[in-house]
């Protein structure tokens, strides 16, 4: 007799810390319709061990499922459809770019079918979702300015930063899609070193001065008869934490200040994130690497993912070295001008992220002249990990109705 079960697939993570978050960094963006959990899965269970070298194929050909499936479903006339399948394909593309080794081609491929699938998701939306080029320094910083369907209530505004490794379309899912919901206006953009400028300009690194890029995001939001300019916030995720407060230090006309997490001294920070490690050999954490060597290290001195991050480093930095890389982050720092932020902020961290995110939450929290609300998320809430990915709808409902009682 034929046996019974509820299903094939089983849920199952990585024994390795750098894939197992990002592997909840995708199911994240499921709530807003950036994944599904069987098709996530299904992607995973292609996977041998911690290979992640193996996740981009996984996560690819999830995604031109999905592409084929869009086709025909527009193809017929079914354009919700159509719409759901394009999301889920530019999240999964964005997965498999992530992981893809940033200097190769196939990482561009994907990054690219990422921002057209969402592109052409975007008129098949009930919101207005416009793709924008920001003029700055000879550039045209890839962006979307976003709008509820009905218009934002009094043209109230945030300008949505991602971070190290994050990309304007994934802000879609991460935040924008909430904050359209609540009424507001969202103008995601991304500066020189981040993921979706890279895709166009890859000769321009990351920049210490990340105010320079933001007071041109701020210029081009202010030159929108659909924002207004008394009810324009402005919000750094991850690394971008840290853009959004030199932003915000250099730039008066911010009503409002989201930092999730508060970056203040890159350095540090990174310093106390590379220490924690993904379970490499500390005996070695001294000893410097090449980015021409790296690939030479044996796995259980440098775990592949490990080596993964630090290439990317070096290509969004510029450098060509690990002490290189350390010698660079050395620049990106805010603390002296802390002082110097007079608008009301939020700052948002989780306990999970470890005791130097939280103490640079502490540091912001009493360092910045204008109202400080601190809110730090634990356990229990279910996310205390890095940007709250594990809960974003709590996430999303503190920082929306923060900004709704803030900006009135």
């Amino acid at each position: 007799m034929a046996g019974v079960d509820r299903t094939a697939t089983r849920i199952l993570g990585f024994t390795s810390p750098e894939m197992d978050f990002q592997l909840m960094r995708q199911l994240g963006a499921a709530n807003a319709g950036g994944g599904a959990p069987g098709e996530i899965f299904a992607a995973r269970g292609s996977i041998d061990g911690d290979d992640p070298y193996a996740w981009p194929p996984a996560f690819a050909a999830q995604a031109e499922r999905l592409e084929t499936m869009a086709d025909a479903a527009l193809a017929a006339g079914h354009t919700v459809s159509a719409s759901q399948h394009l999301l889920r394909a530019s999240s999964y593309y964005r997965s498999a770019e992530y992981f893809s080794d940033p200097f190769k081609p196939e990482g561009l491929v994907f990054g690219n079918k990422s921002r057209n699938t969402f592109v052409k998701a975007a008129p098949l939306l009930p919101h207005h979702i416009e793709a924008i080029g920001i003029p700055f320094d000879g550039l045209e910083l890839p962006g979307y300015f976003m709008a509820p369907a009905g218009g934002a209530r009094d043209g109230r505004t945030v300008i949505a930063m991602t971070g190290f490794d994050g990309t304007g379309e994934e802000l879609y899912f991460q935040t924008a899609a909430d904050g359209l919901a609540r009424g507001f206006n969202v103008l995601v953009a991304e500066g020189p070193g981040q993921v979706g400028a890279l895709r166009r300009y890859p000769e321009r690194p990351f920049q210490p001065d990340y105010e320079a890029p933001i007071g041109a995001i701020v210029d081009y939001a202010l030159t929108r008869s659909d924002v207004n300019a008394d009810k324009l916030a402005l919000y750094g995720i991850s690394f971008g934490g840290y853009f959004v407060t030199r932003g915000a230090a250099h730039d008066d006309r911010l009503k409002a200040l989201i930092a999730n997490s508060p970056i203040v001294d890159l350095l540090a920070y990174m310093s106390a994130f590379v220490s924690a490690g993904d379970d490499a050999d500390d005996s070695n954490e001294d000893q410097d690497v090449s980015l021409d060597e790296v690939d030479e290290v044996p796995d259980d001195l440098m775990p592949p993912a490990v080596k993964l991050g630090f290439k990317s480093a070096c290509r969004r930095f510029a450098v060509t070295s690990f002490s290189g890389w350390f010698e660079a982050l050395a620049a990106y720092t805010v603390t002296d001008d802390l002082h110097r932020i007079t608008c009301p902020s939020l700052a948002m961290v989780g306990v999970g992220e470890g005791d130097e995110a939280l103490r640079q939450a502490e540091v912001f929290r009493t360092s910045v002249a204008g109202p400080v609300t601190l809110r730090t998320f634990d356990v229990d809430d279910g996310a205390d990990m890095h940007c709250q990915l594990g809960n974003l709808p709590l996430s999303n409902a503190v920082i929306y109705d923060w900004l709704s009682d803030t900006l009135g």
